[in-house]
């Protein structure tokens, strides 16, 4: 069976500033703000949340199903799925339109500031499966918020589990639009600071929100990931990294193991563990979609890092 993946396939232009942002940022001129950073560093890769859960997924084994819009210069990138054996039937090209491109500049810290241009990616609601597919479980990760609400409606429809990846929608969606999802689909998932805006919008606490939903998860990069599910809080670690953290992408390697995990009937631990793996693992390669191992080397990892075997 195949996992729904609504959200974002997307060229990333991804530039390293070497310095630190905050450095550069002048309290009283923040109003009038005119900044060039210099990138000595650049590289173009395969990107957006759908296409880099949908390689997460691959990667571990199970059947991803992209369910968006590109446009007409999606040509090598529907290529590189092909090469990646990734379908593409559920993505709809629209041919008047460009495929969305992400602009993202990382300082030394590992911070990030992202400029971003849906394009075709405004008309994903007219991508769907085909009426005879057998989906498993969905994952709305971040697009119109007109979109993602279709996407969670067919889901709904056909008593399919959703979970939600808030991540830059955070920045658009209203109150009434958070609790809406709240509502409607069985998982959230955000970071730290998408919770805070999510906090900061709604007033809702995290009791508030997981006892609505089947799981709350949190992550915080390398300070871990917390879970709140049945009523019960758990921290999970952040695994150590043997190179420099390289943060594009790291999120959506989590959350493809997260539903690999939960697709393959693991228990919260196991699925949790297996996320952070996969983040950590992301978080050693260069590219969105370009992790350094392939299913049986991740078996082995696990088994190194938790003790114990995993079949995927």
């Amino acid at each position: 069976m195949s996992i729904f993946i609504s959200g974002s396939v997307a060229y990333d232009t991804i530039l390293r500033f070497e310095g630190v942002f905050a450095d550069h940022l002048l309290p009283n001129s923040l109003k009038t703000l005119n900044l060039t950073l210099q990138t000595p560093v650049m590289h173009k890769h395969f990107g957006g949340c759908a296409a880099n859960i949908a390689y997460s997924l691959k990667s571990l084994g199970a059947d991803p199903l992209i369910v968006t819009t590109v446009g007409a210069d999606a040509t090598s990138y529907l290529e590189h799925f092909k090469n990646d054996e990734i379908r593409t039937d559920a993505i709809k090209v629209i041919e008047d339109a460009f495929t969305a491109q992400a602009f993202i500049t990382t300082d030394a810290l590992g911070n990030q500031v992202t400029a971003f241009h849906e394009g075709a990616m405004a008309r994903a609601d007219e991508a769907l499966p085909q009426d005879n597919e057998a989906i498993e479980f969905g994952i709305i990760s971040p697009t119109a918020t007109r979109v993602m609400k279709a996407h969670v409606n067919y889901l709904n429809g056909r008593n399919i589990p959703v979970m939600w990846d808030m991540g830059q929608a955070s920045a658009y969606v209203t109150a009434e639009d958070i609790v809406w999802f709240i509502e409607h689909v069985d998982i959230l998932t955000l970071s730290s600071y998408e919770w805070d805006v999510l906090e900061q919008k709604t007033g809702l606490t995290t009791s508030d929100v997981s006892k609505r939903l089947k799981a709350l998860i949190i992550t915080q990069g390398a300070l871990g990931s917390e879970l709140y599910t049945e009523g019960r809080h758990q921290h999970f670690p952040a695994l150590p990294l043997s190179t420099p953290a390289n943060p594009i992408g790291c999120g959506d390697a989590f959350r493809g193991a997260l539903l690999r995990g939960l697709t393959r009937g693991f228990d919260w631990t196991t699925t949790m563990q297996l996320a952070s793996l996969m983040g950590a693992l992301k978080a050693q390669s260069a590219g969105a979609q370009a992790l350094v191992a392939d299913k049986d080397e991740i078996k082995r990892l696990f088994h190194y890092h938790f003790g114990y075997a995993i079949e995927l």
